[in-house]
């Protein structure tokens, strides 16, 4: 019996790639009210902006109307050569955000709809912006019943397909590592093989990832919903919070 482990997120594999452009992405609704609530934010002067991990580039007609400048990079090439069909005026490259070395470059940096994994991602964003420039990004609230619900269920589950395959799938919180586990294990009775699906997904605090991101360097952090509103445990809080960080002006 041999095990064969696949990733379940597998951005740049262009059959993947393709798939995902059907499910993976938020509603077109969804997507420009995300990149309006980027301008409630910062200021509305003409600002430079690079989106990571950037998608179809949905987001950027709704800046470039607004007057900014947009560069996207995506590691998925199928997803920059959409953007660039939808996008003319815009410049896309197909770059993976581990990979970022540009310096002092950009006003803005955002990351909108990509959860953040580990410290590399700010420290690369402080990197490629000007002195006084500010990243944007997402964090799932803490305090959103909904979410928090779907997340403290633990389950497994077996099922029998019809050719006589089975998958069974485990969605597990890992406390010792605060990591969310999510795999699916695919049996070929015939073959003998085990293929296994798998998405690990860190989960982060907002006080740690201030500490994160001022331990890269940036000058301060705050959170606002979407109206540019302070983090709030009131009633019924968004699902998530753009998290932003300012890079002091030298």
């Amino acid at each position: 019996m041999k095990k064969i482990y696949v990733p379940m997120i597998r951005y740049g594999d262009k059959e993947f790639d393709e798939g995902f452009i059907g499910w993976g992405f938020q509603s077109t609704e969804e997507q420009i009210r995300d990149a309006q609530a980027v301008l409630n934010i910062v200021s509305l002067e003409r600002l430079k902006i690079l989106d990571l991990a950037c998608g179809l580039g949905s987001y950027h007609k709704v800046w470039l109307d607004a007057g900014h400048s947009v560069v996207g990079t995506d590691l998925s090439e199928t997803f920059i050569m959409m953007a660039k069909n939808t996008n003319a005026s815009a410049e896309y490259r197909v770059e993976n955000f581990y990979d970022l070395e540009e310096e002092n470059e950009y006003d803005l940096v955002t990351m909108i709809d990509t959860p953040i994994e580990d410290e590399d991602v700010p420290r690369n964003a402080f990197r490629a912006l000007k002195p006084g420039g500010s990243f944007i990004f997402q964090i799932s609230n803490p305090e959103y019943k909904h979410m928090r619900g779907q997340l403290m269920e633990n389950r497994r589950t077996w099922q029998e397909n019809e050719d006589r395959t089975f998958l069974l799938t485990r969605n597990e919180y890992n406390e010792e590592i605060d990591r969310w586990e999510y795999e699916e294990w695919n049996l070929n009775v015939e073959t003998g093989d085990i293929v296994i699906e798998h998405h690990f997904s860190s989960n982060f605090t907002f006080s740690r990832m201030v500490d994160i991101l001022l331990a890269v360097g940036f000058g301060s952090v705050s959170f606002l919903d979407a109206d540019g509103r302070p983090y709030t445990t009131s009633k019924e809080p968004p699902k998530n919070y753009f998290c932003v960080a300012h890079k002091g002006k030298q």
